[in-house]
């Protein structure tokens, strides 16, 4: 049997004693000294090597390790839960003068050997991949959200380089220290949220759009796509955000959130074409189907209906002689239009499983229409 490796069993024994939850602070620090002295090895600078791609003596060790389990123990107070120490070092150190660098991990020194100070400005558009790939680390490590924020001139051309200089002052100005300000090759501006959902990043897109309007002159629309963890890939936000931004400019709300598409069946677009009635327990009244699937569709609707509530969704089928469909739906969600509070609405419905054959007639028969060319 072939004999163990002995940096293998020393790198075990320290990995039981971090990924343990009892032991914290100087009670840790004590339990890895203790490896040490089994194993004949500088136990913290070795405990601090195996987590972390950095070399410290013993005592700047021992030093390092107290400062993490202090930061450990306000990101629990933060979080309500123990991120552990691995996720305390790297939010410790990767703020901390920027010790920890993407994808190198140490501070390079300038002639003079004193260490470069990281660059206050925002960040150029050359250096946007680098950004998007430190925050999606980030995200992933920390299990939080990120948002990702596009925001494109209306008009057909980018600003000046002096428009584009004043935004990028203007964005950051208005964002927080922890955000990343950035701008594309193409004009746009984007800007990088971390610990924040679609919602709050919404409202931060509408702050953003405010600053870089005075700033610019220009008007501004905004796409903003968010996720958590590892799904929080910040170059799939930032394609899904270009698409929530074309939404924006569509339905002229200025900013659009970017939303996963929640249905199985594909959508077929339905606008005007086909006549449409709402009935529900508070009466009957004309609607606008703007799209259709076999599970359901969304609506436009002159008042707003209740999240829930049973209604029946009455059809005009688009022929010379147009067969009518009563299908009962639920209400699944409804929201504001392009106006907050004022007509119309929207709202999304799902149509009940013995509605399933009525639909499939009505898609169709919108089938049918499109490739005949039927306006």
């Amino acid at each position: 049997m072939a004999s163990r490796d002995p940096q293998d069993a020393v790198q075990d024994d320290i990995r039981k004693v971090l990924d343990g939850r009892v032991l914290r602070g100087d009670r840790l620090i004590e339990a890895i000294s203790l490896v040490g002295l089994t194993h004949s090895v500088e136990p913290l600078r070795a405990a601090l090597s195996f987590v972390l791609p950095m070399d410290f003596t013993e005592p700047e060790a021992r030093d390092t390790l107290a400062g993490i389990e202090s930061h450990r123990g306000e990101m629990e107070a933060l979080l309500g839960r123990d991120p552990g120490f691995t996720v305390a070092a790297f939010d410790l150190l990767y703020e901390k003068e920027r010790t920890l660098r993407d994808p190198v991990f140490r501070d390079r020194r300038s002639p003079a050997g004193d260490a470069a100070a990281p660059d206050p400005r925002p960040q150029p558009a050359d250096r946007l991949e680098d950004v998007l790939r430190r925050e999606t680390r980030r995200a992933e490590r920390s299990d939080r959200s990120l948002a990702v924020v596009v925001l494109s001139p209306d008009g057909a051309a980018a600003p000046a380089t002096r428009g584009m200089e004043a935004g990028l002052v203007a964005l950051r100005d208005s964002a927080r220290d922890v955000d990343s300000v950035a701008a594309a090759k193409n004009g746009d501006f984007v800007v990088l949220l971390p610990c924040t959902g679609g919602r709050e990043g919404l409202r931060a897109a509408d702050r953003l759009r405010r600053a870089l309007l005075a700033s610019t002159g220009s008007s501004f629309s905004a796409g903003v796509a968010a996720a958590s963890g590892r799904a929080a890939d910040a170059h799939v936000l930032m394609r899904c955000a270009r698409r929530a931004l074309h939404e924006a400019r569509g339905s002229g709300s200025g900013a659009a959130l970017h939303r996963l598409e929640r249905r199985a069946h594909s959508r077929i677009l339905v606008g005007t074409s086909v006549p449409a009635r709402l009935r529900s327990a508070g009466g009957e009244s004309e609607i606008v189907v703007e799209d259709l699937s076999l599970g359901g569709a969304l609506l436009s609707t002159p008042h707003r209906v209740t999240p829930g509530g049973e209604v029946v969704l009455a059809l005009r089928g688009p022929s010379t002689r147009p067969a009518g469909f009563l299908l009962p739906s639920r209400v699944l969600r409804a929201q504001d239009g392009p106006t907050p509070g004022q007509t119309p609405y929207r709202a999304a419905i799902g149509f009940s499983p013995d509605a399933r054959l009525r639909v499939a007639a009505v898609l169709a028969t919108l089938r049918a229409r499109d490739q005949a060319g039927m306006p």
